[in-house]
């Protein structure tokens, strides 16, 4: 296989293939328990020790909440993956430079192509977390990610509600192949608590099926018990639904796929 996508938890992960090894909002700590609230423990283990990681080429933001930016994994990770650059909303940016990462390696990301390397580039698109928020300069504030590798295209939601200005933006790409989209929900209970929701499953399941994505990978459902939504669930309503695309659900699951075999995970 020429690439490989590997779950960290919550919405974080690796996507590794020839000659580039890129991560997304890592959570490598206990950081939300110890910083934000003592009853948010982290369900699943740590897979990683962010000072082990040393061959990371591009870290990928997608807001500057601490399950995402996390300040107890991306500084460990700049240190020891001294070369690699950081994409993230100027939000995120600010933050980063505070922790003393070299302005040189922090690019906010752009609505448009950036090549990260031969064959491989990024797109940002908007996130409704809860809703599309931009500065004066028209700046996002929380973003997702289309990355293409040849002709293989991945969907990174981060953290989003489904609202009209996004799923335009996502029809203007065409055969997205593997989708990550979380499907912790919004509700009454979880906005008492000031706990920011995303897509519910149907909201997500819908979405794949409205733009043809593939591959469908649910996310953010296993790392805090209140936030968390469960397998059983996710995989009820899929089977409900009847949708056209492949459903993939393991938090410890590594996925491969093919520049060669376009359209399809394996």
């Amino acid at each position: 296989m020429d690439y490989s996508i590997e779950l960290l938890g919550q919405s974080g992960c690796f996507i590794k293939g020839p000659n580039i090894s890129i991560c997304i909002d890592p959570y490598l700590s206990h950081s939300v328990q110890e910083l934000d609230s003592s009853d948010l423990k982290r369900l699943t283990p740590i897979p990683y020790k962010p000072e082990d990681i040393s061959d990371l080429d591009w870290i990928l933001i997608t807001h500057e909440h601490i399950d995402h930016c996390d300040p107890h994994t991306l500084p460990a990770l700049s240190k020891a993956s001294p070369n690699c650059q950081f994409i993230g909303p100027v939000p995120v940016c600010e933050i980063l430079k505070g922790w003393e990462i070299e302005e040189s390696r922090i690019h906010p990301c752009k609505e448009d192509w950036v090549v990260l390397r031969d064959n491989v580039r990024v797109c940002t698109v908007p996130a409704a977390h809860p809703k599309i928020q931009r500065d004066p300069e028209g700046n996002l504030s929380a973003v997702g990610y289309i990355l293409q590798f040849s002709n293989y295209t991945i969907y990174i939601a981060g953290d989003t509600g489904l609202t009209d200005e996004v799923l335009e933006a996502l029809k203007g790409f065409e055969n997205i192949d593997i989708a990550l989209l979380p499907v912790n929900e919004q509700n009454f209970y979880r906005d008492r608590q000031n706990i920011i929701g995303n897509m519910s499953i149907r909201d997500a399941f819908s979405l794949a099926e409205d733009i043809g994505i593939g591959t469908v990978i649910p996310v953010h459902w296993d790392m805090f018990e209140v936030n968390s939504v469960t397998p059983e669930e996710i995989r009820a309503v899929y089977k409900s639904m009847n949708p056209d695309f492949e459903l993939r659900l393991d938090s410890n699951l590594v996925y491969e796929f093919s520049t060669k075999a376009h359209g399809k995970a394996v």
